[in-house]
């Protein structure tokens, strides 16, 4: 942001506000309700001779994003909206400020103003964006993936499944009958036997986070919260200037 003037960062606020709740929202719908943009499969199926084909077992879905795409993208489009509202709220607060210190590290030093607004942003949907990040399934060991389709994605690809798929015959036939001089009616018996028709192949992949992952962002948010509000504590400790700009408006007017 190369902007010098207040008046234009003003001008601009508007249009940053609302296209940063958009991406908001929309960030939030996909981790929430769209979860299959982060996943994909891979089912093959060849029938063995002598029984029929069955194409529907086979099936190819790439994944169409990971999150840590969507991520690079938001953090990407965000930097203009952070950008120009904490500089109005710099400009306007010069005098009061304090350190912000997140995790031993100093950040620098930020006027209040600032810090209440990245209070405020933090308090929005943003939290929530991190709560909804989709996390691959804990029951599947997963490993990154090498297929070609993912190369330098962070991706991940659950083992190979091999089987085959099976069906039961059944087939009758006369019971021995140890008395057969009586001229009875046989007596019909049924015998199953399961064989296979079709060999297949399955195998599930992600782009989601680990547990982990999102715990650790949980975390990180946490840790950066705490500092945001001592921050807040120490830059507010000072002695309150009265205003006696009130009073000259009740004058004026009566």
């Amino acid at each position: 942001m190369s902007v010098k003037k207040l008046s234009v960062l003003l001008g601009l606020r508007d249009k940053v506000e609302k296209t940063f709740g958009n991406m908001l929202d929309d960030m939030l719908q996909k981790f929430k309700n769209k979860q299959s943009l982060f996943r994909g499969y891979r089912r093959t199926y060849t029938a063995i001779d002598g029984y029929a084909d069955e194409p529907t077992k086979r099936g190819y879905e790439l994944v169409s994003s990971t999150v840590k795409e969507q991520l690079d993208w938001f953090k990407q489009h965000s930097k203009d909206y952070f950008k120009i509202v904490l500089s109005i709220e710099k400009t306007n607060a010069e005098s009061v400020k304090a350190d912000l210190i997140v995790a031993g590290e100093n950040w620098g030093t930020y006027t209040t103003l600032e810090l209440l607004r990245l209070k405020s942003i933090l308090d929005s949907k943003f939290r929530a964006m991190l709560q909804e990040l989709p996390i691959r399934k804990e029951t599947v060991l997963w490993t990154k993936s090498n297929d070609d389709n993912y190369i330098n994605r962070n991706i991940f690809e659950s083992p190979l499944e091999r089987g085959f798929s099976k069906t039961t015959l059944k087939e009758s036939y006369i019971l021995p009958d140890p008395h057969a001089d009586l001229k009875r009616q046989p007596m019909i018996a049924e015998k199953s036997t399961q064989v296979n028709i079709g060999e297949y192949t399955s195998q599930e992949f992600s782009g989601e986070l680990s547990n982990r992952e999102r715990a650790e962002l949980a975390v990180k948010y946490d840790v950066l919260y705490k500092a945001l509000i001592e921050a807040l504590e120490t830059a507010n400790n000072i002695e309150v200037k009265e205003s006696d700009l009130g009073d000259k408006v009740l004058n004026y007017f009566f």
